[in-house]
């Protein structure tokens, strides 16, 4: 209960500072185009028990081609044993625009996971492909994907993500996401800001 509150009071002050940060800086944001420049953070929680904090970022560059970096620290408990993991992916992306408010993206990232708070601490490589459909429309914005993730000495998995974002202003959201890879299916619940 103590790490639920933790998270969801770190990602109102997160939302707000960067709120507080973009507003004053933030480009004219279309309505009519899904968002590939943003900074999303969102409370976790999966069918295994593990609860954390998701950031995910992306930035759009010249000729439809975007960065995109996520980081997630999360906290589980077996057999009374609390452990932690940390996951950061860095990628980069295009999307085609297919109609409008509809566009479709490809993006390919490589990632480390370790079974700690530390990103510097052992753990795993991985690399993943992912794909997907944007839509945008009046003050919704969906995604329905694939992620393909392939962890070193491990076998690759894939699964559907899809997230559904609400905007009560043009600059910022709020939305849950999906994950279901390597047998874990995981919910957040979160905020967005565009800039």
């Amino acid at each position: 209960m103590q790490v639920k509150t933790y998270a969801r009071r770190s990602l109102g002050a997160l939302a707000a500072s960067l709120l507080a940060t973009f507003s004053i800086t933030s480009q004219a944001i279309t309505l009519t185009q899904p968002s590939y420049t943003h900074v999303s953070a969102a409370y976790t929680n999966s069918n295994n028990n593990t609860r954390g904090l998701f950031i995910d970022v992306e930035y759009e560059l010249q000729h439809k081609f975007y960065v995109t970096g996520t980081f997630q620290n999360s906290k589980y408990t077996t057999q009374g044993h609390t452990s932690r993991e940390s996951i950061i992916d860095l990628g980069l992306g295009k999307y085609f625009t297919i109609a409008d408010g509809l566009t479709l993206d490809a993006s390919a990232s490589l990632g480390r996971y370790t079974p700690s708070s530390s990103l510097f601490d052992s753990g795993n490589n991985f690399y993943t492909l992912n794909t997907g459909f944007r839509n945008r429309f009046e003050a919704f914005e969906t995604r329905l994907g694939y992620r393909h993730i392939k962890f070193s000495g491990q076998q690759a998995d894939q699964g559907i993500v899809a997230s559904a974002w609400y905007y009560p202003t043009p600059q910022m959201s709020i939305g849950i996401t999906f994950n279901d890879v390597y047998s874990k299916s995981t919910w957040g619940f979160g905020a967005r800001i565009l800039f």
